[in-house]
């Protein structure tokens, strides 16, 4: 193999970076820019409310459901292998989208989050090898940012390219156009990967009872519980004190950007807190006084989203960091990010849920936000009982 590429002494320029971070644009962007969309695509296929609602939490599902066959595909195809059949699955779904029909656009979703979640197993796994044990942290960091990013392209381009073309065709066909690109970036000029990351040591079995892999699983599913709750409800309260919703939706824009510095940084931050158990503690404390200051509104809510957005960020940057860090080689890092993303997110799609059934249970806002609140702590002690072991296997 390849002698693992040095982040510092061939920076973000070389070439294997590139088509790395490349294809990590495919992440996020093609789920996010429905969102923006939600209307126009009610209107094209005659969707409900609760049609809709079906759409948004498909990806979610995918996310987790589909993590869980990546150690196999990656037996089976090597880890250079399944990343091309995973940007492939996500780009065939993104152009599935145009079918014209709504089972076909609901089916073609499914698809697009299917690759995205084997995506998150193995691009973790492929910054692992990648890169000289040194500077793994800090290409996680710059990683997690890239995918925050696409996250955002895919919210910012959605409608002005939905108006450009006068219809779905814009935003879908750009992802898919996308996609067709990162695979054959990928194909020509990905970086030299292990072909035997699939072994049976790459089999959740193997870790699945181990304690150190449970903290790390929730360390990815709380961050994800977070996110996906923030973003779903803090816009209805705001509306609910008088805000408009241009607002709302300005201060998520706000929450997601502060995350994107936050997520490169993150390397620097848990040196600098000289603990990795120190730095959670930090962060679900950081996280706390953001959601403090939303609650305040008025003056707070410019420090809030930046303080909230900056620990969102970077608790996603310590939990790669923590598996990289857990993980004794390719194939048990493969098994983990599997086990942690697949029951994460399908653990992280039940935060939105108790949310809204705490308000509708007490009748107010209250009672959740100290759900929300509380999902912080849980995160912070998390990452305070996975920094206890050396490895997984330790």
């Amino acid at each position: 193999m390849a002698k693992p590429v040095s982040a510092r002494t061939l920076p973000i320029a070389s070439a294997a970076t590139l088509v790395l971070l490349f294809a990590t644009l495919m992440m996020r962007g093609p789920v996010t820019c429905i969102g923006p969309l939600a209307e126009l695509v009610r209107d094209a296929f005659g969707a409900s409310y609760a049609d809709y609602g079906l759409l948004a939490a498909l990806p979610i599902a995918a996310f987790g459901l589909f993590s869980f066959p990546g150690p196999a595909l990656a037996a089976r195809l090597g880890l250079r292998g399944a990343v091309l059949a995973s940007i492939a699955v996500v780009t065939l779904g993104a152009w599935g989208r145009l079918s014209g029909s709504w089972a076909g656009f609901l089916a073609a979703t499914i698809g697009v989050g299917a690759g995205i979640a084997l995506l998150n197993v193995y691009m973790p796994v492929a910054v692992k090898k990648t890169y000289a044990a040194k500077d793994v942290a800090l290409m996680m960091g710059i990683y997690t940012g890239v995918i925050g990013l696409s996250g955002s392209i895919g919210g910012l381009t959605a409608s002005p390219l939905a108006a450009w073309t006068g219809s779905l065709v814009g935003p879908m066909a750009f992802w898919g156009l996308l996609g067709i690109l990162a695979a054959l970036a990928w194909a020509m000029g990905a970086p030299a990967l292990p072909a035997s990351a699939g072994t049976a040591r790459g089999s959740i079995r193997t870790i699945v009872g181990k304690p150190v892999a449970w903290a790390l699983t929730a360390v990815m599913g709380l961050q994800s519980l977070l996110i996906y709750t923030v973003c779903a409800w803090m816009p209805p309260y705001w509306m609910s004190e008088g805000m408009s919703r241009s607002e709302t939706g300005f201060w998520i824009f706000v929450f997601l950007v502060s995350g994107l510095p936050a997520s490169i940084l993150t390397d620097r931050f848990m040196r600098a807190m000289k603990t990795d158990a120190r730095a959670s503690a930090a962060l679900a404390l950081i996280y706390l006084a953001g959601l403090g200051l939303w609650l305040w509104g008025g003056a707070g809510l410019l420090p809030g989203s930046v303080l909230a957005g900056a620990a969102q960020g970077a608790m996603l940057s310590v939990a790669f960091i923590l598996m990289a860090k857990k993980s004794s080689d390719a194939p048990q890092m493969l098994a983990m990010s599997s086990m942690a993303q697949g029951f994460g997110y399908l653990g992280a799609g039940l935060g939105p849920i108790v949310f809204g059934w705490l308000c509708e249970w007490t009748g107010g806002w209250s009672v959740s936000f100290v759900f929300t609140a509380a999902v912080m702590v849980l995160w912070g002690l998390s990452g305070i009982v996975a920094s206890q072991r050396d490895s997984i296997d330790g």
